[in-house]
């Protein structure tokens, strides 16, 4: 599955509207968490993330406003994203692993490390 990267927070939040429907599935593999999300929390819980990604880029001297740290399936009517922490700067070409998935149900066990 191909992702693309999100170029700005902004851009991102336009996203999150675009969940709607289906049943979600939020991971945090940092803190190795699973949890199902109705499509109104898993766009709430999509909002968290970019509002982190954002403090992140305020703060730091070291990011850019155009580090990318969000990848969607598709803008229009996503139904897979990873969302990418500050400790996958500096891997390399790799931005692997990321710290959270969020995708719809029906991709459970086909969406990850692609």
């Amino acid at each position: 599955m191909r992702l693309y990267g999100i170029p700005s927070e902004e851009r991102a939040l336009e996203i999150a509207q675009n969940i709607k429907e289906g049943e979600w599935v939020l991971e945090d593999l940092k803190e190795n968490r699973k949890q199902e999300l109705s499509p109104e929390k898993a766009r709430e819980v999509f909002k968290e993330l970019i509002n982190r990604v954002k403090e992140w880029k305020e703060k730091s001297a070291m990011l850019t406003k155009h580090s990318i740290f969000i990848f969607v399936d598709n803008p229009q009517n996503p139904s897979a994203i990873k969302v990418y922490d500050t400790s996958s700067l500096g891997c390399g070409t790799s931005l692997l692993p990321e710290r959270w998935r969020l995708y719809r149900k029906e991709l459970e066990g086909k969406f990850g490390d692609s």
